[in-house]
């Protein structure tokens, strides 16, 4: 029953850490920045401009909130400027947001580190990233200075007060994010009401690809594309498959080494009671009611040590659930991680069908392996038995 427990613990906390993993990715660029789905102006995926940018309406928002599944549609501004400060400058992302709405998405007003959130959504100020805040040799109360290019091509210049600055799980946005109230930005980049995109926050990140089928059909083909995350991320989604594969074959040599470690136990526990099966086929015990007698022992072992190895297995995934594992920024696994832009953080999951989809393989795996003993012990010669 042991070495059930051990397998079901050893595989469900595997299996927790990798697609945790998964999750944490998932999160830390749907979640934070993109959103389950997005509207945008057609054609503007594929040439990111603001001359592919979209005319925010009221009958818009209005068809967002009657298609079921949609709980926030958040507006965004997206472009790209140079900013500086007295000895420095960088080439930034500039995110027009709505302060309040975007609270749904990336929530910037909890990962501040310095400084306040936005009062109003036309204030002249902005929200740093750490790192960018700290390159640009600034601080709060600063002004920063934002020079680019505007809707069709006019001249974007401005002059701001750094209101604070906010770390991301992303590095990417922490080294060149610039935030500001989207009135603001829209008036920067001379586009009166217009946006880049629109992010939608689901009830269920699974109906993804329903809801966009749904809202494509209640707009204009001709002016809107509806994207699900899965689209507007083909990399991450590959990044996935690829790790869950390589994932697959180490689960399955873990369930071999399980499988067999599990034949051993039992072969052994059969071998050292042949005397005994010797003798109850001796005295007239029927070879069957020896196979049942057995296979409802293994039975028992399974099933017992398959619940003990969940509620087992359960803590250790909600410790580094609640306390992930950070990767030590030199290791090459961190590297790797970042690379996507992503915390170099291992948190587990807590999905309710990866532990017991590993019970009932754990316990299916038991019962197959089991098979052959109970047959060899059925089927003994008693005096060979008897005499071993």
């Amino acid at each position: 029953m042991l070495s059930v427990i051990i397998a079901v613990m050893l595989s469900s906390v595997t299996r927790t850490m990798n697609e945790g993993s998964y999750e944490q990715m998932i999160e830390n660029t749907v979640g934070i920045f993109t959103g389950y789905a997005q509207i945008h102006h057609d054609g503007y995926w594929d040439e990111k401009t603001l001359e592919n940018t979209l005319v925010s309406s009221d009958s818009l928002f209005q068809i967002i909130d009657r298609t079921a599944g949609i709980t926030d549609a958040v507006p965004r501004l997206e472009s790209y400027a140079l900013v500086a400060g007295e000895n420095q400058s960088r080439a930034a992302m500039v995110m027009g947001i709505d302060p309040e709405l975007e609270k749904a998405l990336s929530d910037p007003e909890s990962r501040l580190v310095t400084g306040s959130y936005f009062e109003s959504i036309n204030e002249q100020s902005v929200l740093l990233g750490t790192e960018l805040i700290q390159r640009l040799e600034l601080q709060v109360g600063d002004s920063l200075v934002m020079i680019g290019q505007g809707f069709r091509g006019q001249s974007a210049a401005g002059l701001y007060e750094i209101r604070g600055s906010v770390r991301f799980p992303n590095p990417e946005l922490n080294s060149s994010l610039v935030m500001m109230p989207l009135e603001t930005a829209q008036y920067f980049l001379a586009a009166p009401n217009r946006l880049t995109s629109i992010s939608l926050m689901l009830e269920d990140s699974d109906d993804a690809g329903e809801v966009v089928k749904t809202l494509s059909g209640k707009l204009s083909k001709e002016q809107y594309e509806v994207m699900d995350w899965k689209e507007l991320m083909p990399e991450l989604v590959q990044a996935i498959e690829s790790d869950r594969g390589s994932g697959f074959i180490i689960i399955m040599i873990l369930y071999v080494v399980v499988g067999f470690g599990i034949l051993g136990t039992v072969l052994m526990m059969i071998t050292e009671r042949m005397y005994e099966f010797g003798v109850m086929i001796s005295v007239g015990t029927p070879r069957i009611a020896i196979a049942i007698i057995l296979a409802f022992e293994v039975f028992l072992v399974a099933m017992v040590g398959s619940m003990i190895g969940i509620v087992v297995s359960f803590p250790i995934s909600y410790y580094f659930n609640v306390n992930p594992i950070r990767l030590s920024s030199s290791s090459d696994m961190a590297e790797v991680i970042e690379t996507f832009g992503m915390e170099p953080v291992l948190k587990f999951s807590l999905e309710p069908s990866l532990f017991y989809s590993q019970a009932i393989i754990i316990f299916a795996i038991t019962l197959i392996f089991c098979l052959y003993p109970i047959l060899k012990a059925s089927r003994l010669n008693p005096v060979k038995a008897m005499r071993s």
